[in-house]
């Protein structure tokens, strides 16, 4: 898959539906668009602003968590479209659970930023 990899809300939905462990409604949608769309905002056309992968895929993550787009299981939803986008992107990774609820609390506190995020992705790396 291209290290590119474009998603839209309906990615995000279908994430969604397959790890939430109920319907889980849309809180806002203007927030779920945003969250699925801030990945591939462009400085200028053509030249992505957010140029590492680990930088597109921690905008799920760090939107899903601050904007809360979905009623609940916005962590749960935020890192499974987080951690597919790394997939797709060839970058896989793999987080314990602590270290992923621990940086969801800092994200939450507005503790970190979306650099710290996408610098935990890198380290959490797999290949």
């Amino acid at each position: 898959m291209s290290p590119n990899v474009r998603v839209d809300v309906g990615w995000v939905l279908q994430i969604q539906a397959s790890i939430s462990p109920l319907n889980v409604p849309i809180a806002d949608w203007g927030a779920l668009g945003f969250m699925a769309d801030r990945h591939k905002f462009e400085r200028e056309r053509g030249s992505l602003y957010y140029e590492e992968v680990s930088s597109r895929a921690a905008t799920f993550l760090h939107a899903s968590l601050l904007l809360r787009p979905f009623t609940d299981y916005n962590l749960v939803i935020g890192w499974g479209c987080t951690h597919q986008y790394m997939h797709l992107s060839g970058q896989p990774v793999q987080a314990k659970d602590e270290e992923l609820f621990e940086l969801a609390q800092a994200v939450r506190a507005q503790e970190v930023d979306l650099r710290a995020v996408a610098q935990r992705l890198e380290a959490w790396r797999t290949a």
